[in-house]
């Protein structure tokens, strides 16, 4: 006869298997019960078959639920242990994104400050009847110069090791000069359409700007043959009195693309371009489908002193 505490103790005990994982074991306290509770006579007394039945539902809850309180933990866990690798993933791809940025806008800048080096010394040189304190403010400038191009190159000497151990690509930083040729480029490898358009009055603008820019029309139509293949892009320039305004637009399957773009990175290194540059980014499935990119950066004209 099966006393109180003896059925406590058994459904204590089926609830810690069920808890810990113990599928088999579980199945093997609580099936005799079940089975019992199945087949008693049907001459037995109520008080008897009540109890039966009584146990074989407590072993059966105390089972489920202890197997279903360990399918929630191990859940949780992975859960956790997933959303952990993502967010390494992503801080990953954010500072190797990071890294490159700096590169390229290291050549931008250096490039620059190289220019006010020679200049300082070429009006140093060639200054008819410059006073001596004027030609001292001039070397002052040129070493000024280089001791910032210095720093500069031993402060991101460690970016351009993680590059490889290959020579640096030495080639001018693209512009949006070169948006053309992007475009042709990927027009032929996609065999779709792309277009691009220009609205405003086009004018040179900063350089790490245009660099910014032609970097985030690189990624989104890398993205586009990526996740929309065949899809029909239009790259859009416009030309405002205080900004420049891109848009990027395909005409694929606006939910394919937008898992494609959350799965991979490239949103991040977009909206870190955006970011150095002062502009803003924003991207989403477009209202009449396919996937938009816009951004924003300022660039006001320069008013030029007559």
């Amino acid at each position: 006869m099966l006393t109180g505490a003896g059925l406590c103790a058994l459904l204590v005990s089926l609830h810690q298997a069920g808890r810990r994982g113990l599928k088999y074991l579980t199945a093997l306290l609580a099936l005799p019960f079940i089975a019992y509770a199945v087949t008693t006579p049907a001459g037995s007394g109520v008080g008897e078959r009540f109890l039966t039945v009584l146990t074989a539902v407590g072993a059966a809850v105390a089972a489920g639920t202890g197997l279903a309180r360990s399918a929630r933990d191990t859940a949780l866990v992975n859960s956790a242990a997933e959303q952990a690798i993502a967010d390494t993933l992503l801080e990953h791809a954010a500072r190797g994104e990071r890294a490159r940025i700096a590169r390229e806008l290291h050549d931008v800048v250096a490039h620059h400050i190289s220019m006010i080096a020679v200049q300082a010394e070429t009006a140093r040189l060639t200054t008819p009847g410059l006073p001596a304190v004027g030609a001292e403010r001039f070397l002052a400038i040129g070493d000024t110069a280089r001791t910032a191009l210095t720093e500069m190159r031993r402060l991101l000497g460690v970016l351009r090791e993680d590059a490889g151990g290959s020579a640096p690509d030495r080639r001018p930083q693209p512009g949006l000069e070169q948006l053309g040729e992007l475009v042709d480029e990927a027009r032929d490898a996609s065999a779709a359409a792309v277009r691009l358009i220009v609205e405003g009055p086009v004018r040179p603008l900063d350089p790490g700007l245009e660099l910014t820019a032609y970097r985030i029309v690189q990624e989104a139509l890398t993205n586009t043959r990526r996740h929309a293949p065949g899809a029909a892009v239009d790259v859009e320039l416009r030309y405002t009195r205080d900004a420049l305004r891109l848009r990027v637009r395909d005409n694929g399957p606006s939910p394919h693309t937008a898992k494609g773009l959350d799965a991979g990175h490239g949103l991040v290194g977009m909206r870190e371009r955006a970011a150095m540059v002062g502009g803003e980014l924003r991207a989403g499935p477009a209202r009449r489908g396919g996937f938009l990119i816009e951004a924003t950066f300022p660039a006001p004209v320069r008013e030029h002193a007559s």
